[in-house]
């Protein structure tokens, strides 16, 4: 990773051979930020620009460096004029600010674009910015979370402009004789940790901590939820997904999971009490998802909910629980051929969403055989859209709606690509237009978001 470093994001330093250890002293730097004390943590010394005016807010172009393991994650803001502009390109060759990550960074934004979260993944501290212009962040708060967390690789979620969600769940396997493995194997207990951060001054005000809502014929078959992740609010309660694991208990191993139901998990909110869970055996398979938001309240109140493991499906959350007039949603079948969407979807509204969808027959999630599809939830269609690009999009994190359209950063893994701005009114496979051209500058870096 060093070596893509300095081949790929070259800084101006004048002695590059101590850019390795120039970059860590910096990444302690930042870690070390004292409460609301503002300084650039940039390691590029040439002078910034003056923005560009604009009539709308910044947005944030990020990229990773490599598609497996440990990835460093860049960002710089963009102004809406030039994401729409064809005739712009943006790069991050020698350009971009490093957002430290063990692994892929996992970000959010303001609402109005001023302000950067962060997650370090592996890292085990989460990190507010404040942007200035161009690649210029300065760092204003770091929290360790692990304390809290119990964990340095909780995943996160924004809930809205003040709050962001922790969460993790530990796995441990229960025998007759709790200190001989050999004996009779029990169950798997699965314990919940949620925290509930306050973005404003970075700290943890509500915790809890529980078993969670174990189904006891599953349980003594090995199986247990070993994730949650992508919680969405609807009616003062917190809706997330589920994925589960199987422990083979003759092998001492991970076995295949095939699952016969969809899960969720509710917890009242803020309160993070009264857990318990809704379950539906119209689709099978994960509702957790990977980065990507996976679970979206439309309009008038009902939450649509992606399946993120077998056939790509989506199921309808209504009143809290799964709505069996509904049914599920079979994209897979409507695509007509093997289709899983295993990373999460965006909604735009009205109904109408973008879900990068997987090709199977083509090839594993570690392949470029990745698709946009337009779905209308309430009618039950999809759309294949017409992108002349091999994509890979396991790692995508985020689109913006700008102007009641779905602004995509998209190119081939190490390649080229352009800003796809998708129109929710269009019924065509090609109802879409190109803005600036996006490039990669090296085989393994891939954009995972506009935020």
């Amino acid at each position: 990773m060093a070596n893509f470093h300095l081949q790929f994001y070259k800084h101006n330093f004048n002695l590059k051979i101590m850019n390795y250890n120039i970059k860590s002293l910096l990444s302690i730097a930042c870690v070390s930020a004292l409460a609301l004390t503002s300084f650039s943590c940039s390691e590029d010394d040439a002078p910034s620009t003056t923005p560009t005016e604009s009539a709308y807010r910044p947005y944030h172009l990020v990229i990773g460096s490599s598609p497996t393991g440990e990835s460093e994650t860049y960002t710089q803001g963009v102004t809406v004029e030039e994401l729409n502009d064809p005739n712009k390109t943006f790069t991050f060759n020698g350009y971009g600010q490093e957002i430290p990550s063990t692994r892929t960074a996992r970000l959010y934004t303001s609402n109005d674009g001023e302000t950067v979260y962060n997650l370090n993944y592996g890292g085990g501290d989460i990190a507010k910015y404040d942007y200035i212009n161009g690649q210029n962040y300065n760092l204003l708060l770091t929290t360790d979370i692990q304390a809290v967390m119990g964990t340095a690789y909780p995943r996160w979620t924004k809930i809205d402009d003040n709050y962001a969600m922790l969460h993790n769940v530990t796995t441990e396997n229960i025998y007759e004789d709790p200190n001989d493995e050999s004996s009779p194997y029990v169950k798997t207990n699965a314990t919940v940790t949620l925290a509930r951060v306050d973005l404003n001054t970075m700290t943890v005000l509500e915790n809890a901590s529980f078993a969670f809502p174990y189904n006891e014929d599953e349980s003594t078959e090995g199986i247990h939820t070993f994730r949650i992740d992508a919680p969405v609010i609807t009616n003062g309660k917190l809706y997330y997904g589920v994925a589960k694991r199987f422990y083979d208990a003759l092998t001492g191993e991970n076995g295949t999971m095939v699952y016969d139901n969809v899960e969720t998990l509710v917890v009242d909110y803020p309160s993070l009490e009264n857990e318990t869970t809704i379950t539906s055996t119209l689709a099978q398979g994960s509702t957790n998802g990977y980065r990507t938001p996976v679970a979206h309240k439309d309009e008038n109140g009902d939450t649509y909910q992606l399946i993120t493991s077998g056939d790509a499906s989506i199921m309808k959350i209504s009143n809290g629980a799964y709505d069996t007039a509904y049914g599920k949603f079979d994209i897979k079948s409507i695509l007509g051929h093997n289709a899983e969407a295993n990373t999460g979807w965006f909604y735009v509204g009205n109904g109408i969403g973008y879900v990068p969808v997987l090709n199977t027959d083509l090839g594993d999630s570690a392949s470029s055989n990745w698709d946009i599809v337009r779905v209308d939830v309430y009618n039950k269609t999809a759309i294949k859209m017409n992108i002349p690009l091999d994509l890979w999009l396991r790692q995508y994190q985020w689109a913006s709606i700008i102007d009641g359209k779905l602004y995509m950063a998209l190119a081939s893994l190490g390649g080229v690509g352009n800003v796809y701005i998708f129109d929710p009114s269009s019924t065509s496979a090609d109802g879409y237009t190109t803005g600036a051209t996006l490039q990669t500058g090296t085989t393994d870096a891939s954009y995972i978001g506009l935020f």
